[in-house]
């Protein structure tokens, strides 16, 4: 294998002369694998989930990534100085935020050079890697960049298409780089836009990726420590399409190497140009400013991790102070029991609704806890025959759930069912005519007609509101349904028929002990999922419960509901030393986080005793919607007066197609507090704080701790990271402009009729036409445990430390109920705070 660059030789070296031994190959190949290792996944818009752009690079610290970003990629991962000139200036960011800023730091640079960077920030010298397409088009002066990208993704979106399309690729049933080899071997584009030589190129190289990486690395004759970061330089070009791939790998045996395959695609078209202008010496300019580039960060920045820093230290001094002041207060007095709990997803959108329903009744206690309430279920609609996997996203589902009539006569059944059979199957046909390639053009003169009365019905919002989570009247959740439909390939755990006796009394007991609800029940329980209704929304996963897997929680509260309002289920609970009062009734919910609506289900079954209770419920969550919905028109450009008029304006926004801004999902989320409820039932948290319940007390053991800091707390981690992520490189992690967006292959969305996939939020969920929203800050999680018990559930969970050790959350201590904070740094010390 070369060590050394050699550019006088290399660029008249054909690629079938390549002299590489096994052992050789075998390097090169395992640097390909460890630069995809650092690529994220992205899961498709059906089940869109918040994912951390950083996640195969936790492993290393954040600063080192800060460093490696800033070479990999075109604008890094921090803001800019005029972001922070602006934070500074506001007040915002103070001088004492930037003295402790650099307190904490190993830095050589002082407050006074950070404040005169404000007023002349120079650039810094330092540029990132580069690759052979860049060069090109610097010398060349025509954008082979964009060429390559523009070409790559025509291909991977043909390839990737999962039913858009109706005429599909003819080599899908191979490797993706063995079905672009075949299919770019007969195409005529790219000599005709100006790739000359990429067809002698393919017609010497092998058929499979993992032989032909090895012998376009050996050509390019890159240095050994150089390799890793000028792939990963590759896959960041196409860092939407080289996030869909891994994910993926790790979802289809035929994709199990897509990643592999797409960088040696990537590779080709370097390897192509190389040849093309080998007279032009762009490999050894390529060569030279490879080699410039330097590990470590330049001054500017380490200038701007310092001020992102400080702008972190404001935020924490603010809520330290906070939570200080209400625990100095003193708790509130002990309760009778309450006449309604309410248990919501610790989703930042649920603290505004759970502060309003608790100031407009006392009689009211909430809860916070993970939206799919410890359900880890497969949802089955009815006339379904697969289902949807309503959890988190990285655990696998263990139970299948179905959807069935509940008709008074079979008639009435077969008449539901088949009405749901052809609903499906004309969707699926009309689709099929709509996008074919012979009919696309005749479909604009057969359907435009009746698309106008359809495109007026959307503009002008008449007929009734379409909801997508208002289940059907004739239809019920069956948890002990029969074995009816196929299984999928799964683990042996698997329960296709529904959930088994002794496991629902194993869930029920679970859900409770986890959410802190063991004693002092209330008549009234209310398990409050949560989702959004908007319209023409391809990123509408995104807005609903990530802990769902990019589905509305209500499946997931009535399921919990049903197991729990089982006599029997109590009785075996009592034995487990749980004991439910009798007169304790469980309701699920939804609260709609677009129009702050919360809907009650299965409503129908509530029992005589309990209807005046549940009258009363429905006036108390009638009123924290208006006051939710007043605290959150300012934020929407809605400056009516409070009333009728603000709530019509604000469910307007779920049905106006036209809408880009219909709610603001997890902006500026910056902190996540586990701890009972009265640590911060007296604080307006603004809608910023993820809220978990936990009580160190009655966790003996230790395990709800370690389940909330291995499971919600990683969760929280992701939404964070990929908020952050999308703010400070939209270009790069954002989705740009949703009024360009274009859906592709029915799974991710495209800026344009073309280009990379685009792979995280959308502008418009991040800015509001004058500012960012979005404060770009990593997670500080505050937990009320013994520091002891928090470090034992880090020795013992490698993944959780490398969060807290290499910076990409901060770590807080709540200690003496609340009255003395203490801070983690990453060398594993405790500072009181």
């Amino acid at each position: 294998m070369n060590t050394t660059l050699n550019p006088m030789t290399t660029s008249s070296k054909t690629l079938c002369s390549s002299s590489l031994t096994t052992a050789g190959k075998l390097v090169w190949l395992n640097q390909a694998r460890r630069a995809c290792k650092r690529i994220p996944p992205l899961w498709p818009l059906q089940s869109f989930v918040a994912v951390n752009p950083f996640v195969g690079l936790t492993d290393r610290p954040f600063v080192e990534v800060c460093e490696l970003m800033h070479r990999v990629t075109k604008g890094g991962m921090l803001m800019s100085v005029e972001y922070f000139r602006e934070q500074f200036a506001s007040g915002r960011i103070s001088s004492r935020d930037v003295e402790e800023a650099v307190a904490r730091s190993d830095s050589e640079l002082t407050t006074a050079q950070l404040l005169a960077w404000l007023k002349e920030p120079e650039m810094d010298p330092e540029v990132g890697i580069p690759t052979l397409a860049d060069i090109a088009t610097a010398c060349v002066k025509k954008n082979w960049s964009d060429l390559v990208t523009e070409e790559v993704s025509k291909w991977c979106a043909s390839y990737c298409d999962e039913g858009q399309a109706a005429w599909r690729m003819p080599w899908k049933n191979q490797p993706l780089y063995t079905a672009w080899k075949k299919a770019y071997t007969i195409d005529a584009t790219p000599k005709l836009i100006g790739f000359g030589e990429i067809h002698q190129v393919l017609g010497e190289l092998p058929d499979k990726a993992c032989e032909a990486i090895p012998v376009m690395l050996d050509t390019l004759a890159i240095h050994a420590d150089k390799v890793e970061d000028y792939l990963h330089r590759l896959l960041m070009t196409l860092p939407g399409w080289s996030s869909y791939l891994q994910y993926q790998s790790g979802k289809q045996v035929m994709c199990e190497n897509a990643l592999l395959d797409l960088l040696a695609i990537r590779l080709v078209f370097e390897v192509a140009l190389l040849k093309q202008f080998k007279s032009r010496d762009i490999h050894e300019k390529w060569f030279h400013a490879l080699t410039g580039v330097k590990p470590g960060a330049g001054w500017m920045t380490q200038k701007q991790l310092l001020w992102h820093s400080a702008l972190e230290i404001g935020f924490q001094r603010q809520l330290c102070g906070q939570l200080k002041k209400a625990a100095q207060d003193g708790m509130p007095p002990g309760k009778v029991r309450p006449a309604v709990q309410a248990v919501f997803c610790i989703d930042v959108r649920s603290e505004v609704m759970r502060r309003s329903l608790e100031s407009v009744s006392a009689e009211v206690e909430t809860l916070g806890f993970a939206g799919f309430f410890g359900m880890p279920i497969e949802h089955v609609p009815l006339g379904h025959r697969h289902g949807e996997s309503r959890l988190p996203v990285l655990i696998a589902p263990k139970y299948r759930v179905r959807e069935q009539s509940v008709c008074a006569t079979p008639e009435e059944d077969r008449l539901v069912r088949l009405k749901q059979q052809m609903a499906r199957r004309t969707s699926h046909s009309w689709n099929a005519f709509r996008t074919s390639a012979v009919s696309s053009f005749s479909f604009v003169e057969a359907a435009g007609v009746s698309y106008a009365w359809h495109l007026l019905r959307d503009s002008f919002q008449w007929g009734p509101r379409q909801d997508k989570t208002k289940g059907s009247c004739c239809t019920e959740l069956a948890l002990h349904s029969p074995k009816s439909l196929p299984d999928h390939p799964r683990d042996a755990s698997f329960k296709a028929g529904g959930i088994p006796w002794d496991d629902q009394v194993q869930l029920a007991k679970a859900a409770l002990k986890n959410m802190g609800l063991t004693e002092n029940f209330a008549r009234l329980v209310v398990l409050c999922g949560h989702g959004s209704n908007t319209t023409n929304n391809p990123y509408a996963a995104g807005l609903d419960c990530g802990a769902c897997g990019g589905h509305a929680g209500d499946v997931n509260a009535r399921v919990a509901t049903i197991i729990l309002n089982q006599a029997p289920i109590r009785r075996a609970l009592e034995k487990e030393g749980l004991f439910i009062p009798c007169d304790t009734y469980f309701v699920a919910a939804l609260h709609d986080t677009t129009t702050d609506e919360v809907r009650l289900y299965d409503t129908e079954k509530v029992p005589p005793s309990h209807e005046v209770d549940v009258q009363q419920l429905r006036l108390w969550l009638a009123d924290a919607a208006r006051h939710c919905r007043g605290e959150r028109a300012p934020s929407l450009g809605i400056h009516e007066k409070e009333g009728i008029h603000v709530e019509n304006l604000i469910i307007d926004r779920s049905r106006d197609w036209s809408q880009v801004r219909p709610e603001w999902g997890l902006v500026n989320n910056a902190a996540f507090i586990v701890a009972p409820r009265a640590r911060t039932q007296a604080l307006n948290l603004q809608g910023r704080v993820f809220l978990h319940n936990y009580d160190p007390k009655s966790d003996s053991t230790g395990s709800t701790l370690e389940l909330i800091m291995t499971a919600p707390m990683i969760v929280t981690s992701w939404i964070n990271l990929q908020y952050y992520a999308s703010t400070v490189n939209h270009r790069l992690w954002g989705s740009g402009s949703k009024v360009t967006h274009n859906v592709v292959g029915t799974f991710g969305v495209q800026q344009g009729n073309g280009g990379d996939l685009q792979s995280g939020l959308p502008l418009q969920s991040l800015h509001n036409g004058e500012a960012w929203m979005h404060e770009p800050l990593r997670l500080s999680v505050f937990i009320e445990a013994p520091r002891a018990n928090i470090e034992h559930v880090l020795a013992k969970h490698e993944n959780v430390r490398q969060l807290v050790d290499h910076g990409w959350l901060h770590l807080y201590a709540l200690e003496d109920e609340g009255r003395m904070i203490s801070r983690r740094d990453q060398n594993g010390d405790w500072e009181r705070v």
